[in-house]
């Protein structure tokens, strides 16, 4: 498997380089009218600058190594009688996966009044085969919105409440440009977001700290420090870091490994740097390397492992349920203990809290379209004359396996409609299909994230026990939830599976289910307990 525009687009740019593997972050032409504000602890500040027309440039690094560029404009046109702003950004993005390249492209446009009062936006973001197109416009106190996820024909419709004081997509580098920040000053508001098959209104905390001399591509210069947070629905966080001139203008972001800045339109498209094959394989630079192999891990029931989480207590990172139980050790270090299971057995976690289905986890959606007619014919025939719904259950885990023939790391993030039709991609297309498949024969499921072993191979490009990012299936059976894997197709998983989080993969809950990976890549350690 594996930004805020600006954090709105680090959520994009990461969460598809973990799916594999920049969008639209706020244009940032110049501002006239700099007027200063002592804001309260977390104001709300009415921007007073005027945006003016003109473009800039990006590149991207991933732990210090380029993988894109971004290109953003701001012009002016006149509609229905009056003068509004097109701001628009485009984000380029190149990875490799176990040596292959994967692309992904971004682009954002908001039309907004001169004063930055949101009228309506697009947003495309291509990760597979087919985009997700989301489009909208402000009407009253509602945003209403069509969303045509990956692969489909009719796009679905979407309202959220609106306020006048809400404000659009490109809303934290306009806030900066529109009145820069002072040190000591903290300034809050709600923005909009779309991005992985929806759209809905977050929370914004910028806080300034003090003016430091920061390293970019072209030199050293003396920027403010701007620590920035983005509340997410279901109550996670995103935080990173913006540094900015003294007239608002950012010239650095950085969040989770990956640093954006500023640069010339000849930089950005350096034609040797675009065309020469992707350098950065995600796969290695998100992998936990071990200190000693494990003997067939997804064959055993039942082992321990000690995790180290820099900075963090990683009791609070992996979930409790009926697969895993977590014991915190110190504020950096907690065992986890995982199972092998299997409906009927008394084998996992007694103690794992109750957590029935809901209809997220049923019904389909822009990711996981159990309804697809395809799809549909791939559960029967997967299926057969088969009535007991594990039995079920892995009969379709083993024809996802056979099926998807062709293990592609190029695609970013394909939906399940579009594997049944490509049958092609990776853990993530698997995952898709056999969630979906397992709804189409009435059987909650949702995928899961976190980490899977694999023995020493040359995949990453070195010879050692790795656990990678990776996505597998939950279905619901017998009382609780069980994991299923199509791209190891054994029945049912052992204990080689360590989970993060899971996700219907509806709307919002696509953040939720990737940001506490987001949060730790690049911090965890795992020592293996036992010996299968």
């Amino acid at each position: 498997m594996s930004r805020l525009v600006s954090h709105v687009r680090f959520l994009f740019l990461i969460g598809m380089l973990l799916l594999a593997g920049c969008n639209g972050q706020s244009p940032a032409p110049m501002v006239q009218g700099n007027e200063q504000s002592n804001a309260p602890p977390a104001a709300a500040v009415k921007p007073t600058g005027e945006i003016k027309e003109g473009e800039a440039w990006e590149i991207c690094f991933l732990q210090g190594q380029r993988v894109g560029y971004g290109h953003s404009t701001v012009r002016r046109a006149r509609e229905d009688g009056r003068d509004v702003l097109h701001l628009e950004k485009t984000d380029h993005l190149a990875i490799q996966r176990a040596g292959q390249t994967s692309r992904q492209e971004v682009r954002a446009l908001s039309i907004e009044t001169l004063d930055g009062k949101l009228l309506r936006f697009e947003n495309e973001m291509r990760m597979g085969a087919a985009p997700i197109r989301i489009s909208g416009q402000v009407r009253g106190d509602r945003v209403e919105a069509k969303i045509l996820g990956p692969g489909a024909k009719t796009p679905k419709k979407a309202s959220i409440p609106w306020a006048n004081d809400y404000q659009g997509p490109f809303a934290t580098e306009q806030s900066l440009l529109r009145q820069p920040m002072q040190p000591g000053e903290r300034r809050g508001f709600k923005m909009l977001m779309c991005g992985f098959g929806d759209v809905d209104v977050i929370d914004v905390l910028l806080v300034a700290k003090q003016f430091e001399t920061v390293e970019l591509p072209n030199g050293k210069k003396e920027l403010l420090r701007i620590d920035a947070s983005l509340s997410l629905p279901g109550g996670n966080k995103m935080d990173g870091v913006i540094w900015t001139t003294s007239v608002g203008e950012t010239l650095k972001q950085s969040a989770a490994g990956l640093d954006i800045y500023r640069t010339s339109k000849a930089q950005a498209l350096d034609e040797k740097q675009e065309k020469k094959p992707a350098e950065v394989d995600v796969m290695a630079r998100t992998s936990v390397k071990l200190v000693r192999p494990l003997d067939d891990p997804h064959g055993a029931p039942q082992l321990r492992f000690r995790v180290h989480l820099d900075g963090a207590d990683p009791s609070q990172l992996f979930p409790v349920g009926p697969t895993q139980s977590v014991q915190a050790i110190d504020k950096n270090t907690a065992e986890v203990t995982v199972y092998g299971i299997r409906p009927g057995d008394k084998r996992g976690n007694r103690e794992a809290p109750a957590d029935p289905p809901s209809d997220a986890e049923r019904t389909p959606n822009n990711f996981i379209q159990s309804d697809d007619s395809l799809v549909v014919a791939f559960a029967d025939r997967a299926a057969g004359e088969e009535k007991d719904p594990w039995r079920m259950a892995v009969a379709l885990e083993q024809f996802v396996h056979k099926v998807v023939k062709h293990k592609d790391f190029t695609q970013g993030f394909a939906s399940a409609a579009e594997v049944a039709r490509s049958l092609e991609g990776d853990c993530t297309e698997h995952a898709v299909l056999l969630a979906a498949m397992a709804r189409a024969k009435g059987i909650p499921a949702r995928v899961a994230i976190g980490l899977v072993y694999l023995a020493p191979r040359k995949l990453d490009g070195s010879s050692d026990p790795t656990f990678f990012y990776h996505m597998w299936t939950e279905v619901f059976v017998d009382g609780r939830w069980v994991p299923i894997d199509g791209t190891l197709a054994r029945g049912g998983i052992g204990a080689g599976h360590l989970k993060i989080g899971h996700s219907s993969l509806q709307g919002a809950s696509v953040y939720s289910a990737f940001l506490p990976v987001l949060n730790v890549i690049g911090k965890l350690r795992i020592e293996p307990i036992d010996e299968p």
